[in-house]
Protein backbone atom coordinates (compact mmCIF):
# COMPACT_ATOMS: atom_id res chain seq x y z
CA UNK A 1 0.00 0.00 0.00
CA UNK A 2 2.57 2.49 1.44
CA UNK A 3 4.68 1.62 -2.35
CA UNK A 4 1.54 2.42 -4.32
CA UNK A 5 1.13 5.61 -2.24
CA UNK A 6 4.81 6.43 -3.33
CA UNK A 7 4.11 5.24 -7.09
CA UNK A 8 1.26 7.78 -7.23
CA UNK A 9 2.86 10.61 -5.53
CA UNK A 10 6.22 10.41 -7.78
CA UNK A 11 4.92 12.54 -10.54
CA UNK A 12 4.16 15.52 -8.54
CA UNK A 13 7.49 14.90 -6.60
CA UNK A 14 9.03 15.51 -10.33
CA UNK A 15 6.45 18.70 -11.23
CA UNK A 16 7.71 20.41 -7.91
CA UNK A 17 11.74 19.35 -8.61
CA UNK A 18 11.07 21.15 -12.18
CA UNK A 19 9.26 24.16 -10.62
CA UNK A 20 12.20 24.59 -8.30
CA UNK A 21 14.35 24.25 -11.00
CA UNK A 22 12.53 26.95 -13.48
CA UNK A 23 13.02 29.66 -10.19
CA UNK A 24 16.68 28.87 -9.85
CA UNK A 25 16.84 29.18 -13.34
CA UNK A 26 14.77 32.76 -13.53
CA UNK A 27 16.82 33.93 -10.80
CA UNK A 28 20.30 33.50 -12.70
CA UNK A 29 18.25 35.05 -15.56
CA UNK A 30 17.66 37.59 -13.35
CA UNK A 31 20.54 37.92 -11.52
CA UNK A 32 22.90 38.37 -14.96
CA UNK A 33 20.50 40.30 -16.70
CA UNK A 34 20.77 43.05 -13.68
CA UNK A 35 24.46 42.24 -13.84
CA UNK A 36 24.75 43.28 -17.73
CA UNK A 37 22.53 45.92 -17.19
CA UNK A 38 24.88 47.47 -14.62
CA UNK A 39 27.78 46.72 -16.77
CA UNK A 40 26.18 48.69 -19.62
CA UNK A 41 25.20 51.71 -17.47
CA UNK A 42 28.66 51.60 -16.37
CA UNK A 43 30.54 52.09 -19.39
CA UNK A 44 27.85 54.29 -20.96
CA UNK A 45 26.63 56.61 -18.53
CA UNK A 46 29.12 56.25 -15.22
CA UNK A 47 29.43 58.35 -11.87
CA UNK A 48 32.58 60.80 -12.33
CA UNK A 49 32.20 61.25 -8.44
CA UNK A 50 34.81 60.01 -6.60
CA UNK A 51 36.42 58.15 -9.79
CA UNK A 52 40.03 58.67 -10.60
CA UNK A 53 40.50 59.97 -14.29
CA UNK A 54 42.82 56.79 -15.23
CA UNK A 55 40.09 54.55 -14.37
CA UNK A 56 37.19 56.78 -16.10
CA UNK A 57 38.97 57.10 -19.29
CA UNK A 58 39.98 53.68 -19.27
CA UNK A 59 36.24 52.66 -18.87
CA UNK A 60 35.52 55.53 -21.84
CA UNK A 61 38.02 53.88 -23.85
CA UNK A 62 36.84 50.05 -23.34
CA UNK A 63 32.80 51.75 -24.33
CA UNK A 64 33.19 54.23 -26.70
CA UNK A 65 34.60 52.41 -29.42
CA UNK A 66 32.91 49.10 -28.60
CA UNK A 67 29.74 51.05 -28.90
CA UNK A 68 30.58 52.85 -31.95
CA UNK A 69 31.12 49.78 -33.74
CA UNK A 70 27.96 47.98 -32.62
CA UNK A 71 25.77 51.36 -33.87
CA UNK A 72 27.17 51.97 -37.01
CA UNK A 73 27.52 48.13 -37.90
CA UNK A 74 23.91 47.32 -37.37
CA UNK A 75 22.62 50.11 -38.33
CA UNK A 76 24.62 49.56 -41.73
CA UNK A 77 23.76 46.40 -42.27
CA UNK A 78 19.79 47.07 -41.61
CA UNK A 79 20.30 50.44 -43.97
CA UNK A 80 22.10 48.28 -47.17
CA UNK A 81 19.49 45.80 -46.68
CA UNK A 82 16.64 48.05 -47.39
CA UNK A 83 18.64 49.88 -49.86
CA UNK A 84 19.61 46.73 -51.71
CA UNK A 85 16.21 45.90 -51.49
CA UNK A 86 14.65 49.54 -52.92
CA UNK A 87 17.37 49.14 -55.87
CA UNK A 88 16.40 45.34 -56.63
CA UNK A 89 13.17 45.96 -56.96
CA UNK A 90 13.18 49.71 -58.82
CA UNK A 91 16.30 47.80 -60.85
CA UNK A 92 14.76 44.87 -61.68
CA UNK A 93 11.75 43.08 -60.49
CA UNK A 94 9.39 47.06 -61.85
CA UNK A 95 11.03 46.22 -65.05
CA UNK A 96 9.90 42.81 -65.15
CA UNK A 97 6.79 43.31 -64.22
CA UNK A 98 6.08 45.87 -66.60
CA UNK A 99 7.53 43.66 -69.46
CA UNK A 100 5.57 40.72 -68.88
CA UNK A 101 2.27 42.94 -68.90
CA UNK A 102 3.83 44.07 -72.30
CA UNK A 103 3.95 40.63 -73.56
CA UNK A 104 1.09 39.28 -72.24
CA UNK A 105 -1.23 41.32 -73.76
CA UNK A 106 0.76 42.25 -76.90
CA UNK A 107 0.41 38.18 -77.80
CA UNK A 108 -2.96 38.47 -76.89
CA UNK A 109 -3.17 41.61 -79.15
CA UNK A 110 -1.32 39.94 -81.66
CA UNK A 111 -3.98 36.71 -81.68
CA UNK A 112 -7.17 38.74 -82.03
CA UNK A 113 -5.38 40.95 -85.37
CA UNK A 114 -4.37 36.92 -86.57
CA UNK A 115 -8.02 36.13 -86.57
CA UNK A 116 -9.39 39.01 -87.98
CA UNK A 117 -7.11 38.56 -90.69
CA UNK A 118 -7.41 35.50 -91.29
CA UNK A 119 -10.88 35.77 -91.88
CA UNK A 120 -10.23 37.55 -95.26
CA UNK A 121 -9.06 34.44 -96.33
CA UNK A 122 -7.51 34.07 -100.25
CA UNK A 123 -7.03 38.16 -99.08
CA UNK A 124 -4.59 37.19 -96.08
CA UNK A 125 -3.10 34.29 -97.66
CA UNK A 126 -1.91 36.29 -100.53
CA UNK A 127 -1.19 39.88 -98.69
CA UNK A 128 0.15 38.69 -95.45
CA UNK A 129 -1.38 39.66 -91.97
CA UNK A 130 -1.63 42.84 -90.14
CA UNK A 131 1.30 45.00 -89.32
CA UNK A 132 -0.21 45.12 -85.83
CA UNK A 133 0.47 41.53 -85.74
CA UNK A 134 4.06 41.95 -86.70
CA UNK A 135 4.65 44.88 -84.62
CA UNK A 136 3.16 43.46 -81.80
CA UNK A 137 4.45 39.62 -81.94
CA UNK A 138 8.37 41.85 -81.83
CA UNK A 139 7.08 43.79 -79.45
CA UNK A 140 6.35 40.38 -77.16
CA UNK A 141 9.77 38.56 -78.26
CA UNK A 142 11.36 41.49 -77.33
CA UNK A 143 9.98 42.63 -73.44
CA UNK A 144 10.92 38.25 -72.81
CA UNK A 145 13.74 38.60 -74.11
CA UNK A 146 14.47 41.79 -71.72
CA UNK A 147 13.14 40.11 -68.57
CA UNK A 148 15.07 37.11 -69.57
CA UNK A 149 18.55 39.63 -68.95
CA UNK A 150 17.05 41.64 -65.92
CA UNK A 151 18.31 39.60 -62.96
CA UNK A 152 14.98 39.44 -61.50
CA UNK A 153 14.13 35.81 -62.03
CA UNK A 154 15.77 32.75 -60.43
CA UNK A 155 17.31 30.03 -62.52
CA UNK A 156 14.19 28.11 -62.71
CA UNK A 157 12.42 30.94 -63.30
CA UNK A 158 14.29 31.99 -66.36
CA UNK A 159 14.48 28.88 -67.86
CA UNK A 160 10.30 28.56 -67.61
CA UNK A 161 10.85 32.04 -69.40
CA UNK A 162 12.85 30.33 -71.93
CA UNK A 163 10.46 27.71 -72.53
CA UNK A 164 7.99 30.25 -72.85
CA UNK A 165 9.78 31.89 -75.76
CA UNK A 166 9.99 28.74 -77.37
CA UNK A 167 6.59 28.45 -77.45
CA UNK A 168 6.00 31.78 -78.85
CA UNK A 169 8.14 31.04 -81.79
CA UNK A 170 5.98 27.89 -82.33
CA UNK A 171 2.94 30.16 -81.62
CA UNK A 172 4.08 31.95 -84.60
CA UNK A 173 4.69 29.05 -86.98
CA UNK A 174 1.30 27.56 -86.64
CA UNK A 175 0.16 31.43 -87.32
CA UNK A 176 1.83 30.83 -90.83
CA UNK A 177 0.23 27.66 -91.15
CA UNK A 178 -2.69 28.84 -90.84
CA UNK A 179 -2.45 31.61 -93.56
CA UNK A 180 -1.10 29.16 -95.51
CA UNK A 181 -4.13 27.51 -95.95
CA UNK A 182 -6.23 31.03 -95.25
CA UNK A 183 -8.53 30.07 -98.34
CA UNK A 184 -9.58 26.37 -96.40
CA UNK A 185 -11.79 27.34 -93.47
CA UNK A 186 -11.07 23.46 -91.70
CA UNK A 187 -7.47 24.14 -91.99
CA UNK A 188 -7.31 27.82 -91.27
CA UNK A 189 -9.56 27.06 -87.73
CA UNK A 190 -7.74 23.90 -86.94
CA UNK A 191 -4.63 25.36 -86.68
CA UNK A 192 -5.52 29.20 -85.57
CA UNK A 193 -7.53 26.96 -82.46
CA UNK A 194 -4.11 24.45 -82.32
CA UNK A 195 -2.24 28.22 -82.18
CA UNK A 196 -4.93 29.66 -79.50
CA UNK A 197 -4.47 26.57 -77.37
CA UNK A 198 -0.65 27.38 -77.10
CA UNK A 199 -1.03 30.83 -76.24
CA UNK A 200 -4.02 30.14 -73.55
CA UNK A 201 -5.35 27.06 -72.15
CA UNK A 202 -8.61 28.10 -71.65
CA UNK A 203 -11.00 27.62 -74.87
CA UNK A 204 -12.26 31.00 -76.24
CA UNK A 205 -15.46 31.32 -75.02
CA UNK A 206 -16.90 33.39 -78.59
CA UNK A 207 -15.31 32.29 -81.20
CA UNK A 208 -15.41 35.49 -83.42
CA UNK A 209 -17.70 37.27 -81.51
CA UNK A 210 -14.85 38.99 -79.36
CA UNK A 211 -12.26 40.60 -81.09
CA UNK A 212 -9.74 39.47 -77.93
CA UNK A 213 -11.47 36.77 -75.93
CA UNK A 214 -10.91 36.32 -71.97
CA UNK A 215 -7.93 34.15 -71.68
CA UNK A 216 -7.60 33.50 -68.11
CA UNK A 217 -4.56 31.95 -66.78
CA UNK A 218 -4.15 28.55 -65.16
CA UNK A 219 -2.44 27.45 -62.20
CA UNK A 220 -2.98 23.61 -62.04
CA UNK A 221 -0.57 20.89 -63.31
CA UNK A 222 -1.75 21.29 -67.20
CA UNK A 223 -1.44 25.05 -66.97
CA UNK A 224 1.04 25.02 -69.59
CA UNK A 225 0.25 27.06 -71.97
CA UNK A 226 2.30 30.85 -72.85
CA UNK A 227 -0.05 33.54 -70.90
CA UNK A 228 -0.01 30.70 -68.04
CA UNK A 229 3.93 30.36 -68.18
CA UNK A 230 3.97 34.81 -68.18
CA UNK A 231 1.55 34.83 -65.69
CA UNK A 232 3.02 32.14 -63.24
CA UNK A 233 6.24 34.66 -63.22
CA UNK A 234 4.04 37.47 -62.45
CA UNK A 235 2.81 36.41 -59.33
CA UNK A 236 6.03 34.91 -57.88
CA UNK A 237 7.58 38.53 -59.56
CA UNK A 238 4.89 40.21 -57.10
CA UNK A 239 5.43 37.93 -53.84
CA UNK A 240 8.65 38.81 -54.26
CA UNK A 241 8.02 42.51 -53.72
CA UNK A 242 5.89 41.96 -51.13
CA UNK A 243 8.73 40.21 -48.88
CA UNK A 244 11.36 42.76 -50.08
CA UNK A 245 8.52 45.66 -49.30
CA UNK A 246 7.64 44.04 -45.24
CA UNK A 247 10.10 44.99 -42.10
CA UNK A 248 12.15 41.61 -42.12
CA UNK A 249 12.86 40.43 -37.91
CA UNK A 250 16.25 40.89 -39.23
CA UNK A 251 16.06 44.51 -40.01
CA UNK A 252 13.88 45.61 -37.15
CA UNK A 253 16.35 43.62 -34.59
CA UNK A 254 19.30 45.59 -35.99
CA UNK A 255 17.78 49.29 -36.43
CA UNK A 256 16.31 48.62 -32.53
CA UNK A 257 19.72 47.49 -31.49
CA UNK A 258 22.03 49.82 -33.38
CA UNK A 259 19.55 52.86 -32.12
CA UNK A 260 19.73 51.50 -28.87
CA UNK A 261 23.57 51.79 -29.03
CA UNK A 262 23.79 55.04 -31.08
CA UNK A 263 21.94 56.75 -28.05
CA UNK A 264 24.10 55.33 -25.84
CA UNK A 265 27.07 56.39 -27.94
CA UNK A 266 25.84 60.17 -27.96
CA UNK A 267 25.35 59.97 -24.28
CA UNK A 268 28.45 58.68 -23.60
CA UNK A 269 30.58 60.76 -25.96
CA UNK A 270 28.43 63.56 -24.19
CA UNK A 271 29.80 62.30 -20.90
CA UNK A 272 33.24 62.22 -22.10
CA UNK A 273 33.93 65.93 -23.23
CA UNK A 274 32.15 67.11 -20.18
CA UNK A 275 34.60 65.08 -18.16
CA UNK A 276 37.24 66.42 -19.82
CA UNK A 277 36.42 70.05 -19.65
CA UNK A 278 35.76 69.59 -15.50
CA UNK A 279 38.68 67.61 -15.19
CA UNK A 280 41.20 68.62 -17.38
CA UNK A 281 40.31 72.41 -18.95
CA UNK A 282 39.94 70.97 -22.47
CA UNK A 283 36.72 73.45 -23.67
CA UNK A 284 36.62 71.02 -26.60
CA UNK A 285 38.34 67.83 -27.85
CA UNK A 286 38.98 68.00 -31.55
CA UNK A 287 39.57 64.52 -31.81
CA UNK A 288 36.09 63.17 -30.25
CA UNK A 289 34.04 66.29 -32.13
CA UNK A 290 35.19 64.37 -35.31
CA UNK A 291 34.43 60.76 -33.78
CA UNK A 292 30.39 63.00 -33.33
CA UNK A 293 30.24 64.29 -36.10
CA UNK A 294 29.04 61.01 -38.43
CA UNK A 295 26.50 60.80 -36.01
CA UNK A 296 24.56 63.51 -37.40
CA UNK A 297 24.03 61.73 -40.63
CA UNK A 298 22.26 59.12 -39.16
CA UNK A 299 18.36 60.36 -38.79
CA UNK A 300 19.51 61.66 -42.88
CA UNK A 301 19.97 57.84 -43.79
CA UNK A 302 17.23 56.38 -41.55
CA UNK A 303 14.82 58.72 -43.83
CA UNK A 304 16.10 57.51 -46.61
CA UNK A 305 15.63 54.09 -45.49
CA UNK A 306 11.98 55.04 -44.33
CA UNK A 307 11.35 56.29 -47.79
CA UNK A 308 12.84 53.81 -49.57
CA UNK A 309 10.34 51.07 -47.75
CA UNK A 310 7.25 53.46 -48.24
CA UNK A 311 7.73 53.79 -51.75
CA UNK A 312 7.79 50.01 -52.22
CA UNK A 313 4.67 49.41 -49.79
CA UNK A 314 3.34 51.95 -52.84
CA UNK A 315 4.26 50.20 -55.46
CA UNK A 316 2.52 46.76 -54.28
CA UNK A 317 -1.24 47.70 -55.83
CA UNK A 318 0.29 48.81 -58.71
CA UNK A 319 2.24 45.82 -59.47
CA UNK A 320 -1.03 44.16 -58.97
CA UNK A 321 -2.89 46.49 -61.51
CA UNK A 322 0.07 45.60 -64.13
CA UNK A 323 -0.52 41.46 -63.68
CA UNK A 324 -4.69 41.74 -63.16
CA UNK A 325 -6.32 45.16 -64.61
CA UNK A 326 -4.33 45.37 -68.17
CA UNK A 327 -6.13 43.77 -70.77
CA UNK A 328 -5.31 43.69 -74.78
CA UNK A 329 -8.49 45.83 -75.23
CA UNK A 330 -7.03 48.52 -73.35
CA UNK A 331 -3.52 48.29 -74.80
CA UNK A 332 -5.63 48.58 -78.21
CA UNK A 333 -7.83 51.75 -77.61
CA UNK A 334 -4.54 52.99 -76.45
CA UNK A 335 -3.05 52.38 -79.65
CA UNK A 336 -5.67 53.14 -81.63
CA UNK A 337 -6.61 56.46 -80.11
CA UNK A 338 -3.47 57.88 -78.46
CA UNK A 339 -5.34 61.57 -77.81
CA UNK A 340 -7.84 60.80 -76.08
CA UNK A 341 -5.61 61.04 -72.66
CA UNK A 342 -4.18 58.48 -70.35
CA UNK A 343 -6.16 55.33 -69.12
CA UNK A 344 -5.37 54.44 -65.66
CA UNK A 345 -5.61 50.64 -66.65
CA UNK A 346 -2.71 51.12 -69.72
CA UNK A 347 0.73 49.78 -69.11
CA UNK A 348 2.49 52.95 -69.94
CA UNK A 349 0.35 54.89 -67.63
CA UNK A 350 0.89 52.36 -64.66
CA UNK A 351 5.05 51.86 -65.84
CA UNK A 352 5.01 55.86 -65.13
CA UNK A 353 3.60 55.34 -61.74
CA UNK A 354 5.60 52.91 -60.48
CA UNK A 355 8.87 54.09 -61.48
CA UNK A 356 7.97 58.01 -60.30
CA UNK A 357 7.21 56.23 -57.03
CA UNK A 358 10.16 54.35 -56.59
CA UNK A 359 12.42 56.95 -58.06
CA UNK A 360 10.90 59.22 -55.43
CA UNK A 361 10.67 56.98 -52.55
CA UNK A 362 14.80 58.01 -51.89
CA UNK A 363 17.26 60.46 -51.12
CA UNK A 364 19.01 60.28 -54.67
CA UNK A 365 22.08 62.28 -53.43
CA UNK A 366 22.78 59.11 -50.91
CA UNK A 367 23.17 56.53 -53.62
CA UNK A 368 26.46 54.64 -52.68
CA UNK A 369 26.27 55.62 -49.59
CA UNK A 370 25.77 52.50 -47.94
CA UNK A 371 28.99 49.84 -48.34
CA UNK A 372 30.54 53.44 -46.22
CA UNK A 373 28.61 53.66 -43.03
CA UNK A 374 29.89 50.90 -41.11
CA UNK A 375 33.64 51.67 -42.29
CA UNK A 376 33.06 55.36 -40.82
CA UNK A 377 31.50 53.47 -37.65
CA UNK A 378 35.35 51.86 -37.33
CA UNK A 379 36.95 55.01 -38.47
CA UNK A 380 35.28 57.16 -35.05
CA UNK A 381 35.66 53.95 -33.23
CA UNK A 382 39.34 53.98 -34.49
CA UNK A 383 39.53 57.80 -33.68
CA UNK A 384 38.05 58.23 -30.47
CA UNK A 385 39.83 55.06 -28.94
CA UNK A 386 43.20 57.15 -30.24
CA UNK A 387 42.25 60.15 -28.61
CA UNK A 388 40.84 58.34 -25.07
CA UNK A 389 44.32 56.93 -25.11
CA UNK A 390 46.15 59.47 -25.78
CA UNK A 391 44.26 61.47 -22.63
CA UNK A 392 45.40 58.58 -20.53
CA UNK A 393 48.71 58.28 -21.16
CA UNK A 394 48.82 62.22 -20.95
CA UNK A 395 47.21 63.35 -17.71
CA UNK A 396 48.21 60.89 -14.96
CA UNK A 397 47.26 63.62 -12.55
CA UNK A 398 45.10 66.85 -12.67
CA UNK A 399 46.59 69.18 -10.34
CA UNK A 400 44.00 71.61 -9.05
CA UNK A 401 42.00 71.71 -6.17
CA UNK A 402 39.80 68.86 -5.15
CA UNK A 403 41.05 66.96 -8.39
CA UNK A 404 41.81 63.05 -8.20
CA UNK A 405 44.42 61.85 -9.86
Amino acid sequence: MAREDTRRLAPYGRLRALAQAAVRLGRAAAAVTAELARRVRRYAWPSTAGRRNRAYLRDRLVAVPLLAVVAFGAFGWAYAGVRGDSAYVRDRVAPALVDLADARASLLIAQGEAEQSLDEGRAAELGGLSERYRTRIARATQRLNQVTRGGALTLAEEQDLRVASALVVDYTAWIGRAQGHAADPVLRDAELTYARSMLCSAPAVAERADRYPECPPGTDSDATAIVDRVSGLEEQLRERLADRAAWGTGVIAAAVVSWLALVLLAAGLWRTVSFLRRRFRLRLSIPLTVASLPLLALPLLTADALLAQHAQHRALPVADALAERTSPKTESIVEERPFDGPDPGAIEVLESRIDDGLADGRLAFLDGAAPFVFPTGLACAALAGAALHGYRREYLVVTRQGAVS
